[in-house]
């Protein structure tokens, strides 16, 4: 954290770079003479996840925007707690409390009273005055404080509705995809870092380490000290011996492995003696005993594609192994997928289906093609499925083939390409969407076991559409509820990112559908999808929190009712509720539902928010009880009995009568 003195003019010598936004940590604007801490340079737009330090005391001078500094701290420190405290939200929470933890280390080392936001050089962008640009800013950024504030007041994460914010980057879709961006690192990565200055030092041709005040750590003794890395820890060389040290001085590992690789964003690291590799951990404990020829770490999982004697297997990253060393030839494809070979045959897991031959091809629409025969397959995320014969050929012409594949490859592609199309029936190697497609007309000429055997074919190969239709038919479909089957594929689509099985899962959760009740499972289900935009997921988390909180209900049904999909006769009711008569007469009149209808009688009856108009109540509350609300009956009987100028009582009668039938019970009143 560097800090310096410079006069007035010092924000703009600071803040040089064409289009970028500065955050600097600064005193008094008025002082002629001030120190600066330059926090943070970003392009264009200033970071959501920083704003909350933008929260009081805001004032414009010179077009640079000002604010108090501590209670912007105070107020950061009480968003990362909130975002801390919220289920699901967080994809890597160990992460998570790393960055914040140096977020709010680094934020308590600020010492001086003002945020400075300097965003003049990304004014010049527009040709609008820079002083009215500067308003907007502060406008806008107050406006997204405003809906941070509510969340965290109302402990509900669904209120940060991504589409509602103003200014932030358009590369995101909800603000969990932005919290979750990896190069941000959870907003420590928007915090300007001054370079180190060196702590790796020589003398008379050995290396050793001090820290910038010049306090040794390490005296010199190595003849190689590489640089730190992620982890805070360096490979060292003594006497063509390697091994591991730490930032703060500690040797983790003395020289003694023939060769050592970095940690590079990972817990294990491959070491190497006698020719062959192993693993060890941060603390310098060896995971993986020297016993393999080959090493590679591959995937999201890190696991390791290891050659031992001659035959390949896989590590997980806890070095167990997970496929038997048994193979001539493990190749990665893409991402977590390999390919398994042996005895000149090709698979993608031990116990897959055999394939002539899988090669790699350009990463558009699936990643890799599999031979057998004549036949010739695509491999992409939903596993293995009949090649589609103009993708093939599409992709054997493509100028850049011989990346992936030979000429030999090529030819037998062209081959297949060209071949006359046949009726093939419909089965697991069906491509995912056409499967899907089949599954969606099926259920929509109501034949629901075609449906379910072509939805569960694609569900099987992860497809979140399938899962959760498939869900839906178990949860809803007369002749074919089955409530663990409902659960269980509403759980898959949910896991796979399927926002509708969000939804689903939340109602399994709320009737203890395949599984105990928990409402508080549900609301957090509901508060995932409502943050993807899903208006039903809003209107059922007005409806779960009714009862415990109306006012954060009522905001999920307006929010439900912004995303196009107003429950207006609820709307109408809460309103009502509210004493608000002439909203929630506006709502009644949108809606078209029989509650409605009688509301809208009651309110007519009564000359609440309108005149008093029998006539129009009876129509009301005639619409009502055509459409099946009961207790309609009894309100027209009663007009018919006591309403001057209406009364009628064969009407009276036979409405007491359809009362009667329904089951109502009749008021005194009525009888006599």
């Amino acid at each position: 954290m560097g800090s310096f003195r410079e006069d007035i003019n010092s924000l703009d010598y600071l803040c040089s770079m064409s289009h970028s936004v500065y955050l600097i940590n600064t005193s008094s604007p008025s002082a002629i003479a001030r120190q600066h801490t330059m926090m943070m340079e970003w392009g264009y737009e200033m970071p959501l996840l920083l704003q909350p330090l933008l929260i009081s005391g805001g004032f414009i001078e010179n077009n640079v925007l000002y604010y108090d500094a501590r209670s912007g701290i105070e107020n950061l420190k009480k968003f990362y707690n909130f975002l801390d405290s919220t289920t699901s939200l967080i994809n890597n929470k160990s992460l998570f409390t790393t960055c914040k933890d140096k977020l709010f280390k680094y934020l308590d080392g600020l010492a001086l009273p003002y945020f400075a936001m300097n965003a003049r050089n990304a004014f010049n962008m527009e040709e609008t005055p820079h002083d009215e640009q500067a308003a907007i800013w502060m406008a806008d950024i107050a406006y997204n404080n405003a809906i941070i504030t509510s969340a965290m007041d109302n402990n509900d994460i669904s209120l940060l509705a991504y589409n509602k914010l103003k200014h932030v980057s358009m590369a995101f879709h909800s603000f969990a995809e932005l919290l979750n961006y990896g190069e941000y690192y959870y907003g420590w990565g928007h915090i300007y870092q001054e370079p180190e200055r060196e702590e790796i030092y020589n003398e008379h041709g050995l290396w050793g380490l001090k820290t910038s005040k010049g306090e040794i750590l390490l005296p010199p003794q190595f003849d190689e000290f590489y640089e730190f890395g992620e982890q805070d820890i360096a490979v060292v060389m003594k006497a063509q011996k390697y091994g591991y040290v730490h930032r703060s001085g500690d040797i983790i590992v003395p020289p003694e492995w023939d060769n050592a690789y970095d940690f590079d964003y990972s817990d294990l690291a491959i070491v190497q003696r006698n020719g062959l590799l192993g693993l060890i951990d941060l603390s310098g404990r060896i995971v993986a005993e020297p016993v393999y020829e080959a090493l590679n770490k591959f995937g999201y999982h890190g696991h390791y594609i290891a050659n031992k004697n001659g035959n390949w297997g896989i590590l997980a990253g806890d070095a167990k192994v997970i496929i038997n060393f048994k193979y001539d030839k493990i190749e990665l494809l893409h991402e977590d997928v390999v390919m398994l070979q042996k005895d000149g045959l090709y698979s993608l897991t031990e116990d897959g289906e055999q394939f002539e031959l899988i090669v790699r091809k350009s990463p558009h629409q699936g990643f890799a093609w599999a031979f057998k025969g004549k036949d010739v397959y695509l491999i992409d995320k939903y596993g293995i499925s009949r090649a589609n014969k103009a993708l093939v050929q599409q992709d054997a012409e493509s100028e850049g083939y011989s990346f992936y594949y030979d000429d030999i490859v090529r030819a037998r592609l062209l081959a297949y390409g060209k071949t006359p199309d046949e009726n093939t029936v419909t089965d697991a190697y069906t491509p995912v969407e056409e499967l899907y497609n089949i599954g969606v007309d099926a259920y929509d000429r109501q034949d629901y076991s075609s449906a379910i055997y072509h939805y569960t074919l694609a569900a099987e190969k992860g497809f979140g559409y399938a899962m959760n239709n498939l869900a839906y038919i178990y949860y809803m479909i007369e002749g074919y509820v089955d409530d663990d089957k409902a659960f269980y594929w509403y759980e898959k689509g949910a896991a796979a990112g399927n926002t509708n099985a969000l939804n689903g899962l939340s109602l399994c959760y709320q009737y203890g559908i395949g599984t105990d009740p928990d409402i508080e499972k549900a609301i957090d289900l509901l508060l995932q999808a409502a943050e993807e935009g899903m208006a039903s997921a809003h209107n059922n988390l007005g409806f779960l929190l009714y009862d415990r909180d109306p006012e954060l209900a009522l905001y999920h049904y307006h929010q439900a009712e912004k995303l196009g999909e107003p429950d207006n006769g609820l709307l109408g009711s809460m309103y009502e509720e509210k004493g608000d008569f002439e909203t929630a007469l506006r709502y009644y009149q949108k809606d078209d539902s029989e509650l409605s209808a009688f509301n809208q009688g009651n309110f007519h009856l009564k000359g609440l928010a309108t005149a008093k108009n029998i006539k129009t109540a009876i129509d009301h509350f005639t619409t009502a009880a055509a459409g099946g609300y009961d207790r309609a009956h009894i309100e027209l009987a009663r007009i018919y009995l006591f309403e001057e100028g209406f009364i009628d009582q064969e009407k009276a009668k036979a409405h007491i009568m359809a009362a009667r039938e329904a089951g109502l019970e009749i008021p005194d009143e009525l009888l006599t």
